[in-house]
């Protein structure tokens, strides 16, 4: 650092070549996606201390971009909340009128959980100095996670206490919370000093006892997290269709620039930088950074550097994609998109572990060899899949079905007792039955299920035992009149 505080060029390219190292190192340790978002978002932030960064992954079925992973500044969503005064590092520093550095909030009694939840933001780290004139507290200047990833340090302490000494000297309390643009202003400052997560300025209330948010601002993630935009919109679908970089200074006088995501946020643009993902020239997504925290530009250095972790990024994700491929088409029937055995034989067993009650339901086809005999093994194929897609209708998030042999399937159904499952696999059954026609040509009214159901621990205490309980109600439906549902009993043997 320099006397005033600023980076130097030389210490400025020394920590982003380290950021893009670390990328580099990091995305390629992964095959999770959301892993790979997360890690892309957090550097992005540590070189351009960005107000707002977003991770748009490309739809191509739809030509959308699909907001994967957001960080967005919020303003004041704690502004006239009150600290009690037994409460909080804020608190302690108003008192004393002395500086706090808690890097580790988790073990300090000080620390107000309450923020947080009514925030919804994780303090990890805070940096606390008083703001004074004339020797008295006027309030506090509180910082918290700072960028980087980093603890902060003295260096950080002695940069805030300058700034809250200039802030004090000039700070009129009643006429602040009126003034949104001088509280934004001040706010910046702050962010400029010590790049942070969340920063806000608490001042004493009236009485001098308690302290109260009079301006912050926080960096949440997940606020728009799945929301959709078609190419053909903003800045982002631009770059999208012409996989071209742009670096903007206000949006506002771009003809490409679109409001629609900033009704859902709430968030003004202004300075934007946009880089699309390529891999092998084909879009993976678009990254986006809108507003520095201190108020300026991005420049053409940052836009080059984040176009080249945009570069690192798509590589990464494009291997998560294939690998999460090649290990679906591991666990998955050709014929019905459903689990194949190899998923089951893994699955319920991980499902077991959590505990229960865990239902499990074999099903098999009743007069399926006569429709591949009279149709042949195409339309007994066809038949197969399109019982596949009837089970898949009715299950519920979270349960998974199989087929397990040639004409029969398994569903496994988490957190589900007997009656339950018993209703589970009456829909199903009934599903089938109504089947009546394949495609609108070929009869196959003749095709019903017989479906044993079998449930964790009550009538076996593992996945092997489970599976025998079931399997063998399942049969005990075959010998007798089939199209049935039938519960195990807790010695294994069926119950009609």
């Amino acid at each position: 650092m320099d006397g005033s505080g600023h980076e130097r060029p030389a210490e400025r390219r020394a920590r982003q070549l380290a950021a893009v190292i670390e990328l580099i190192k990091t995305v390629t340790s992964t095959l999770e996606l959301p892993e790979i978002l997360r890690i892309v978002l957090d550097r992005i932030k540590t070189l351009t201390r960005a107000e707002a960064l977003s991770l748009l992954l490309y739809d191509a079925e739809r030509d959308e971009l699909v907001f994967a992973a957001t960080e967005t500044l919020q303003e004041n969503l704690v502004t006239h909340l009150r600290v009690p005064p037994e409460h909080g590092v804020a608190s302690w520093v108003a008192c004393t009128g002395e500086s706090a550095v808690v890097n580790d909030v988790a073990n300090d009694p000080r620390f107000y959980a309450a923020i947080d939840r009514i925030s919804r933001f994780r303090t990890k780290s805070l940096l606390v100095v008083p703001v004074k004139r004339a020797g008295a507290v006027l309030g506090v200047l509180e910082l918290a996670n700072r960028y980087e990833g980093v603890v902060f340090g003295d260096d950080d302490r002695a940069a805030l206490e300058r700034l809250a000494a200039d802030v004090g000297a000039h700070l009129d309390p009643a006429a602040l919370p009126h003034d949104p643009d001088a509280m934004r202003a001040l706010l910046a400052r702050v962010a400029a000093t010590v790049p942070s997560e969340a920063a806000a300025l608490l001042l004493r209330d009236d009485t001098g006892r308690d302290l109260v948010f009079t301006a912050s601002r926080t960096l949440r993630s997940g606020v728009i997290d799945g929301l959709r935009m078609p190419t053909d919109r903003g800045i982002a679908g631009w770059v999208a269709r012409h996989r071209e970089a742009v670096r903007v200074t206000d949006v506002t006088k771009d003809p490409r620039y679109w409001s629609g995501i900033e009704q859902q946020t709430h968030f003004t643009p202004h300075a934007m930088l946009c880089v699309p993902m390529l891999a092998k020239g084909r879009l993976l997504g678009v990254i986006q950074l809108i507003n520095k925290l201190d108020g300026t530009t991005f420049d053409e250095d940052e836009l080059y550097l984040t176009q080249m972790l945009a570069d690192h990024a798509a590589i990464a994700i494009e291997n998560a994609s294939l690998y999460h491929q090649a290990l679906l088409a591991s666990i998955t029937d050709d014929l019905t998109g459903l689990g194949n055995t190899r998923h089951f034989n893994r699955t319920l067993p991980e499902l077991l572990r959590r505990g229960g009650p865990v239902a499990l339901l074999v099903l098999d086809l009743d007069s399926f060899k006569q429709v591949v005999d009279t149709h042949g093994h195409l339309v007994g194929s066809r038949t197969i899949g399109r019982v596949g897609r009837l089970i898949a209708g009715v299950l519920r998030p979270g349960d998974v079905a199989a087929r397990f042999g040639g004409d029969e399937f398994v569903v496994v159904l988490p957190s589900t007792d007997g009656a339950s499952a018993l209703a589970i696999a009456e829909t199903i059954r009934a599903a089938i039955e109504a089947e009546r026609r394949l495609d609108g040509e070929v009869d196959i009214s003749a095709v019903t299920a017989s479906v044993g159901v079998a449930v964790y621990p009550e009538h076996a205490g593992d996945a092997e035992g489970l599976f025998r309980a079931a399997d063998a109600a399942m049969y005990a439906v075959k010998r007798g009149p089939k199209n049935a549902v039938a519960l195990a009993r807790p010695s294994g043997s069926a119950a009609a």
